[in-house]
Parts: structure tokens; C-alpha cells; sequence
């Protein structure tokens, strides 16, 4: 008989859904989200969730506490999990993994590197560390030390929780995001010459930290002499900086990704595209590079961005900038004057990325387990 696992997360993210089932062939798995969406994800985001997950009720969000849901001790005592995963590192959560340990149920703790941020949007790359927080860091430690297992996403986020938060470092794993992909890999490779057109895609949100105005400056100046479409995502708290910046300066060929009406659409948006732009401040690894990667796109990226480095080689599969506008314009120029390597950095990339299927990952996740003795 499979064993019993559930994932606790805050909203339902289509590639989390689909986790969920690529785990049904290890576990009996079920996911369970506080919300299905929140104010920064758009409706299409919305997919169906089938028999496995659910939006938990009675849940709601509450400031420096989290998320915390009046229906979830009874679908705990309805499924009776062996093994509780829980993403982030919530008030509510530590009350959980206490809980679990009265029944002996097992619990991990997923999460990206703790920042001491205002909103998600805040730019700055600074971690939450004892110097700057030593009463946070002591708080979460105790919180959270009685956790069977940590999933770091991410080879910083590992180094914070052993050393910041001072977790045990044997309990301390790397873990891969969840990612729907397998789509993108059916896109043929990007076959151009110079003079053609040559489309820019900046799938993030337009917020500050992924500096959309910046590459807005950047493709002003690379249109002058070469012949290019950019599109953009259409939610952020800069939109209406970006449509102001293209008014001002009459900006051609600049589309805003505002008719896409499902998830499984997202595809055909990279399928379409040539090259993926993103300078970002910080990020943690970010979905929208394994998708462009996937899809076999040329991809622009700032050198801010952690966990990248076992599928991004500068000039190799990718150009690494710096967030500034000459070195967005010369990463991009790379492609436009050496089409050719958008064929050869697509087929290095998709070679990188295989191991972000869903597939994968739910194995990733089963054999880990099994390796802490979580499971047997």
C-alpha cells in the first residue's frame, strides 16, 4: 500500500496541481491550498483540480501570521497522512508540524530563501539573517526546529536554513520546484537569419524587481536598427509605467499578453517567441527561464538570479547581463547579429532543463524521502 502524502501551499498553482498527480505514482498524494488564486495571479491561471486537490475552507490570510484555514484539522483527521509537506514557513504551519509530532506524522518544510521584504515585489536580494534579525531568526528556528526535513529550493536557500537558521544541516535537502513543461519541448527550434524579425518575450510580471522598464529602454534603442516585436505579461504594479514609457517615446510592435484565456495557452506564447528577456534584481531560480529554456528560446538574464547555474552557461545557452540597459542591449545583440545560436543554445538548453518534468521531480522527491527515512 502507497503511503500517505499531502502538500499544504497557499494557492493553487497550475504546476503544483499537476505535481500532485505525477506523485500518484508513488504516494496516495493530495494537495491542499488555502486560496485557489491571489491578487497577483490572473483568472486564467484557474485550472481544474480534480479529485486530489482542493482549496481548503474557512481559510483566510492574516499580516505577519500567514495563512490559516478552521477546515484543515478535519481533512487531517479524514486522510491521516504519513508524511505533511508544508510550503513556507507560517505560524500556521509550526502549529502543524507540532500536531504531526503528537501523532507521528511526519512533516517537511518547503521554501525559497527567507527575505525580510515589505510585499513580494520589493527588489532588494537581501536575506533574513541573524545580524539583521536575530529575534526572527531565533523565532523561526524554534518554530520550526522539531520539522523532520527542509526542501531548500535552491542551493541558497540550503546554505540560509543550515547556517542562518541554524536547522540541523543533516535535515537539510535541496529540492526542484514543481514545472509544467513537458508542452514546451514539442516547439521547434528557432531557425533565423539576419534582418529577419526577431521577437522578445518578457513573461514576468511587471513588477520592480524583475525591471521591465529596463528592457523596455533596451528594445527602444535595438529597434533603431533592427526589426523586432516585444511582448510583455499584463499584470504588475508597473503596467501603467510601461504603457506611459511606450506612449511617450511611440514605441512600435509592443504587444501586452492580454488575451490569453487558459493556462494551457501559455505554451503557444513561447512557442512564438525568439528570445527571453528577464534583468532581474532577484529571483529565485524563476519558471519563466525552464519554460523558455523548454520551449528552445535564446534567453537574456541578469546575473541577480540564484539557482541557475546547473542549466544557464553564459554563452553557451544564455547571455548573463547586468541590470543596466548597455548590457541588456548587448546580451539581445548577440542573437540579432549571431542568429545561428539560437539553434545551438536551444539544444543545449532543452538538455539542461529535462530534469524540471513533473515527472522527474515527483521521483526527486520520492527518493529523497526514502533516502531521510521519511518513508519507508
Amino acid at each position: 500500500m502507497k503511503q500517505k502524502l499531502v502538500f499544504i501551499g497557499n494557492i493553487a498553482s497550475p504546476y503544483q496541481v499537476k505535481l500532485c498527480y505525477a506523485l500518484e505514482e508513488y504516494f496516495d498524494s493530495e494537495f491542499w491550498f488555502y486560496e485557489y488564486l491571489d491578487q497577483n495571479r490572473p483568472d486564467w491561471w484557474k485550472i481544474p483540480l480534480g479529485d486530489k486537490c482542493q482549496v481548503l475552507k474557512y481559510s483566510k490570510w492574516f499580516p505577519k501570521i500567514g495563512y490559516l484555514s478552521l477546515g484543515l484539522i478535519p481533512e487531517l483527521i479524514r486522510f491521516k497522512p504519513d508524511v505533511i509537506l508544508l510550503g513556507g514557513f507560517m505560524a500556521g504551519h509550526a502549529a502543524i508540524v507540532r500536531i504531526a509530532k503528537l501523532f507521528g506524522i511526519k512533516t517537511v518544510i518547503m521554501s525559497e530563501p527567507l527575505r525580510p521584504l515589505q510585499n513580494d515585489d520589493d527588489p532588494s536580494d537581501r536575506l533574513t539573517n541573524p545580524q539583521d534579525n536575530p529575534y526572527k531568526t531565533k523565532l523561526l528556528h524554534w518554530m520550526f526546529k522539531d520539522a523532520d526535513l527542509y526542501f531548500g529550493m535552491g542551493t541558497v536557500a540550503v546554505e540560509q536554513f543550515k547556517h542562518q537558521l541554524g536547522f540541523d544541516p543533516n535535515k537539510v535537502v535541496h529540492a526542484t520546484y514543481a514545472q509544467d513543461i513537458d508542452a514546451y519541448f514539442d516547439h521547434g527550434l528557432r531557425r533565423k537569419q539576419q534582418g529577419d524579425t526577431f521577437k522578445l518575450l518578457f513573461a514576468n510580471r511587471l513588477v520592480e524587481r524583475y525591471q521591465p522598464l529596463l528592457v523596455l529602454e533596451a528594445y527602444r534603442n535595438l529597434s533603431k536598427r533592427y526589426s523586432l516585436e516585444l511582448y510583455l505579461n499584463n499584470s504588475g504594479q508597473q503596467l501603467e509605467a510601461c504603457k506611459a514609457y511606450i506612449a511617450e517615446h511611440d514605441l512600435k510592435n509592443v504587444h501586452f499578453l492580454d488575451e490569453i484565456r487558459a493556462w494551457d495557452e501559455m505554451p503557444k506564447v513561447y512557442e512564438q517567441a525568439d528570445i527571453l528577456v528577464l534583468p532581474a534584481t532577484y529571483s529565485n531560480g524563476n519558471g519563466t527561464i525552464i519554460e523558455a529554456r523548454a520551449s528552445g528560446m535564446g534567453v537574456v538574464i541578469s546575473d541577480q538570479i540564484n539557482n541557475v547555474s546547473h542549466h544557464s552557461v553564459d554563452g553557451k545557452n544564455c547571455y548573463m547581463c547586468g541590470v543596466t540597459v548597455e548590457s541588456i542591449e548587448r546580451g539581445i545583440e548577440q542573437y540579432l547579429e549571431h542568429p545561428q545560436r539560437l539553434i545551438e543554445h536551444g539544444m543545449l538548453s532543452r538538455e539542461l532543463v529535462k530534469f524540471h518534468r513533473n515527472d522527474v521531480t515527483a521521483k526527486g522527491y520520492y527518493d529523497t524521502l526514502r533516502a531521510k527515512q521519511i518513508i519507508s
